[in-house]
């Protein structure tokens, strides 16, 4: 939650902000009053920011953690603000109460140690590390870099995704087509982006017909918010819109341009497209719909410089590591070449072998 003031009987605004703990353990504040609540909150902003006279000898990693959030609550969109806090509080929490100065590398492994026993995987525990360091550094505190540490192994993505006509078989028509149709086929969209449209997003210009991915609806703690931002600056772009799905957003009944295209919640989505491809054997999240998109498209030889712009990737190696597949069909139609020299030269025949 962003951080609120408190109207005083005076008709001012009042905020506080913790800067320690005293010596019996009970945190220690600092206040602020001033006439407007945008002013007070400015304040606090900038004495959280600049370091104030916060004496990080007396601030433990949990304080840490809500100075870098509170600092940051009124910048970031709700959706990093939510993950900041579920990490500040689940994380990490056999140094919590350790004075962010008095850290040292083996205190972080262990914490480290204890998430990865737990079950928690690389991913999480990196944002919780790289949260840590952020709050250190804020401090005017420097924490030793994630390449001294040991994570757990990225998980490897070793299933193959389902053939993309096997996918459109089973989408087209159905009750999901229109959100997957947009993930699969408009830029490879994000759900949250494809939550996010809106009618007055579409537009036309000499070249054709256009939808502008300029927010985002995401689910937190089963409410929806609107973030007025996208996720990185590229994820803000212009994507043509075929006709086939531009005829699809034309019979969805809408009163406003600024009514949503797609007005289902998260969950709503996510259970009938889950149930529609269990239901047809085949196994994919959606958010593997933009690996689908960024599959195909590499595999008809579209450059990677127009494709990182439709999909709003930030560089070209997020798209290949992460989003490009390889089939293992296709793996093993590029070794026939190789079997077959190889088998020549077992089998002595050296012409065939060359």
């Amino acid at each position: 939650m962003k951080r609120k003031a408190t109207l005083l009987p005076s008709g001012n605004y009042r905020i506080q902000v913790t800067i320690g703990k005293k010596e019996n353990g009970t945190r220690e504040t600092k206040s602020f009053t001033a006439k407007s609540e945008a002013e007070v909150l400015r304040l606090a902003d900038e004495y959280v920011k600049f370091g104030g006279h916060i004496d990080p000898s007396r601030i433990t990693v949990r304080d840490a953690f809500d100075i870098y959030i509170e600092a940051k609550s009124n910048l970031i969109a709700p959706s990093t603000l939510y993950g900041y806090q579920s990490a500040a509080k689940n994380r990490l929490k056999s140094i919590h109460n350790v004075f962010i100065t008095d850290l040292k590398l083996l205190d972080i492994q262990r914490a480290i140690n204890l998430e990865a026993e737990r079950g928690i995987g690389y991913k999480s525990i990196k944002l919780a590390y790289d949260l840590l360091r952020s709050s250190a550094l804020l401090l005017e505190v420097e924490l030793p870099p994630l390449k001294k540490l040991r994570l757990p192994p990225k998980p490897i993505k070793t299933e193959d995704l389902p053939d993309l006509d096997k996918v459109l078989n089973v989408i087209i028509g159905s009750s999901v087509e229109l959100p997957c149709l947009l993930a699969i086929w408009c830029g490879g969209m994000r759900i949250s982006e494809v939550r996010g449209l809106q009618f007055g997003d579409i537009f036309e210009d000499d070249n054709g017909r256009y939808i502008k991915v300029r927010r985002a609806k995401v689910c937190i703690n089963g409410h929806d918010v609107v973030e007025q931002r996208n996720k990185t600056l590229q994820s803000t772009r212009d994507i043509p819109i075929p006709d086939y799905i531009y005829n699809l957003i034309q019979q969805v009944p809408h009163t406003s341009s600024e009514d949503f295209i797609v007005n289902e919640n998260y969950g709503a989505i996510k259970r009938r497209y889950d149930r529609l491809l269990k239901k047809n054997n085949l196994k994919m999240r959606f958010h593997d719909l933009r690996a689908q998109f960024a599959t195909t498209m590499n595999g008809l030889g579209i450059e990677k410089e127009v494709l990182e712009k439709l999909g709003g990737w930030s560089n070209s190696k997020i798209l290949d590591s992460v989003y490009i597949r390889t089939s293992k069909q296709k793996v093993r139609e590029s070794l026939k070449v190789f079997d077959s020299y190889m088998y020549g030269v077992i089998n002595g025949d050296a012409e065939k072998a060359s």
